[in-house]
């Protein structure tokens, strides 16, 4: 097997309910072939029964670099905060209860590498829902990603590319779209599905999706005037009359 890249696996907790042992052993096992592997806990604000845990799987493997959050940021604050302190070369995020399967990233890795994309987002729709697969894709191709995608953590994207994003409200559903506007690519990728949805009929659409296109029109508005590499050519000088 082809030897993968050094890989950041980012996992943020938000209680005492996870399953962050089972999460870091189930991934060892399934990218051993990979060149690096680390473990970026972001711990955010949980009780302290859940950060003893931690602290203790830390201190036993020393891939595991974990960073207790002061007050709860939030899931979106958190993997901005892990891609500033991970160090490999793609960063993929994990679901701490383990509903996201590590056995995916190889072969999103495949397609990231095949297709030159610098996002590959995991969509692990229901076979029955085909209509809610054609949906999410025509809604993905303009940069938006419908509540219903959200139900899977398992993200996979370049380093570079995500540190160099302003740290935003709701940054992982509008991440589609901001790396597109630095002139990225994304793609999305048929994963497991461990935790199978209800089937729901196409005429009852989230009214969450439906509240949340304001968001999306601010933040396409935000994402035409923000260039990161943008420096003022001269600065402005206000000058008062007295």
């Amino acid at each position: 097997m082809l030897e993968l890249p050094k890989l950041s696996l980012v996992i943020t907790v938000h209680d005492a309910f996870h399953r962050v042992e089972h999460v870091v052993a189930e991934a060892s096992s399934a990218l051993r072939h990979a060149a690096g592997l680390e473990f970026v806990v972001i711990d955010d604000a949980s009780g302290e029964s859940g950060h003893g845990r931690l602290a203790q799987l830390a201190a036993a493997d020393s891939r595991v670099k974990l960073y207790r959050q002061p007050t709860a940021t939030g899931a979106d604050a958190a993997s901005w905060r892990a891609g500033n302190l991970a160090r490999g070369e793609w960063i993929a995020t994990l679901a701490a209860d383990g509903r996201d399967d590590p056995h995916d990233i190889p072969d999103m890795l495949c397609e990231a590498e095949h297709r030159g994309l610098t996002l590959v987002e995991g969509i692990p729709l229901d076979p029955r829902c085909r209509w809610k697969k054609a949906l999410f894709r025509t809604f993905r191709g303009v940069g938006i990603e419908l509540a219903g995608g959200e139900c899977c953590g398992l993200r996979l994207v370049k380093r570079d590319a995500l540190v160099a994003l302003p740290s935003v409200d709701k940054l992982l559903r509008f991440l589609p779209l901001l790396i597109r506007r630095r002139g990225g690519q994304t793609g999305s990728y048929r994963v497991n599905l461990r935790a199978p949805s209800a089937h729901a009929s196409p005429w009852r659409l989230s009214a969450r999706s439906i509240g949340n296109a304001r968001d999306w029109l601010g933040m396409w508005w935000l994402s035409r005037r923000w260039h990161s590499s943008h420096t003022p050519a001269k600065r402005r000088v206000r000058v008062y009359a007295r």
